[in-house]
C-alpha cells in the first residue's frame, strides 16, 4: 500500500511493519494481577517483574512464581482477542511484516498461541529477551529482527508500557481495547477495539501525529498543511538552535541550514545538551536532536520549487507570530 498522505499526516495502514503487543492485542487471557500487586506491592500499578526482582529472597522468588502461574494460567484459558484473526489477515494480505514484542513469559505465550489457533511470526520477544518494553531497545530489537528500520514501525498495545515504550523509541502507537481509554494521551491514536481498528486499516483516512495533538486542537490542522509547505532558512547565528526546536514545535516540518554552520558555544551553554555537542555541524545535531521529538522534521536542500522563509533572529512571542505570518 502506497504512502498516500503528506507528512506530518498518517496512518498505521502505511506503516513498513508493525510490533504487535500479545495480550490484549492478539490474545485474551484475562490476566488478573490484582491480587498479587495488593499483596506485594500496596495495589500500586508498578512493572511487575522489575518491581518483584527488587524485593528481598524469599518474596522475589514467590513473587516471581506467582506472576508466572497467573500468566500460565491465563495463557491456558486464552481465546483470540475479537478482531485480531482479521489483523492478522491484513498484515498477511498487505505484505506487512510483524513482530509479538511482550512482558509475558515465552511459556506463556506459546501456550495462548496454541489455544487460539494463532501462528507466531518468527520474531517472539518474550520477557526473557534481553530487552522488555517499556525499554526502547525491545522494539528497535524487534524492528532489527524483521530487518526493518525502527522509525517505519509502528507499535499497537493496550497498556501504558507498549505506549510508553513508542514514545521513547520515536515511533507510532496505536491503542486498542481499553474502554475508558485511560492513556490516550499517549498514543497517536486510539480505537476501542481491535476490530474498529482493522476497519480503518481497511479505510485509511489522514489521522494528526502524537506531537502535533496540542498544535492542531490550537490552530487546526490547516496551520499544520501550511507549514509542511514551507522550508524554513536557519542561518546559523546564536540562538539558531532553540529557534529551529521552537520552530518544529509550532509545526515546522523542513529546515535548510547552511554545511558550515556549527552549533556555538552561547546555544550549548542556554541547551541542556553534552559538551560533545560544542562545534557539531549544526545541520547534523538538529537532525538527531528533533528525530527523537517529531520525527517527520527533515533538514532539507530546497528545491527551487520549495518556498524558502529565511529566519530572523527572534525568540519566544515574537517567533510565534513570524511563522503564522509565514503560512
Amino acid at each position: 500500500m502506497e504512502q498516500t498522505f503528506s507528512p506530518p499526516f498518517w496512518h498505521p495502514a502505511h506503516a513498513g511493519a508493525f510490533i504487535l503487543d500479545w495480550d490484549g492485542v492478539l490474545a485474551d487471557t484475562r490476566l488478573d494481577f490484582s491480587a498479587l500487586r495488593r499483596k506485594y506491592f500496596g495495589e500500586k500499578i508498578v512493572p511487575l517483574t522489575e518491581a518483584a526482582a527488587l524485593l528481598p529472597e524469599p518474596t522475589r522468588s514467590e513473587a516471581g512464581a506467582e506472576i508466572r502461574r497467573i500468566e500460565m494460567e491465563g495463557a491456558d484459558r486464552a481465546v483470540p482477542v475479537e478482531g485480531a484473526k482479521d489483523l492478522l489477515s491484513w498484515l498477511g494480505d498487505a505484505g506487512r511484516p510483524w513482530a509479538v514484542a511482550s512482558r509475558n513469559c515465552r511459556d506463556a505465550i506459546l501456550l495462548a498461541a496454541e489455544r487460539c489457533g494463532i501462528t507466531l511470526p518468527p520474531v517472539l520477544l518474550s520477557r526473557e529477551d534481553p530487552h522488555v518494553k517499556p525499554a526502547p531497545e525491545a522494539l528497535a530489537l524487534a524492528a532489527k529482527k524483521m530487518k526493518v528500520p525502527l522509525a517505519d514501525c509502528v507499535m499497537v498495545g493496550d497498556f501504558i508500557y507498549d505506549l510508553l515504550g513508542a514514545r521513547r523509541a520515536a515511533i507510532r502507537a496505536v491503542l486498542v481495547q481499553r474502554e475508558k481509554m485511560e492513556w490516550t494521551h499517549l498514543a497517536d491514536v486510539a480505537w476501542p477495539t481491535v476490530r474498529e481498528f482493522v476497519e480503518s486499516l481497511v479505510h485509511p483516512s489522514p489521522l494528526i501525529p502524537w506531537e502535533y495533538h496540542d498544535l492542531a486542537e490550537k490552530h487546526g490542522t490547516e496551520h499544520l498543511e501550511a507549514a509542511a509547505r514551507n522550508v524554513y532558512r536557519l542561518n546559523g547565528a546564536d540562538g539558531t538552535f532553540r529557534r529551529a526546536l521552537a520552530l518544529a514545535g509550532l509545526g515546522a516540518l523542513r529546515f535548510a541550514v547552511s554545511e558550515d554552520a556549527k552549533l556555538g558555544i552561547n546555544d550549548w551553554k542556554d541547551s541542556s545538551l553534552p559538551a560533545q555537542a560544542i562545534d557539531m555541524p549544526l545541520s547534523v545535531l538538529l537532525q538527531d536532536v528533533m528525530t527523537t521529538r517529531w520525527p517527520c522534521v527533515r533538514i532539507v536542500v530546497p528545491d527551487v520549487a520549495d518556498r524558502v522563509v529565511e529566519v530572523p533572529p527572534l525568540n519566544g512571542s515574537e517567533l510565534e507570530s513570524f511563522l503564522l505570518r509565514s503560512l
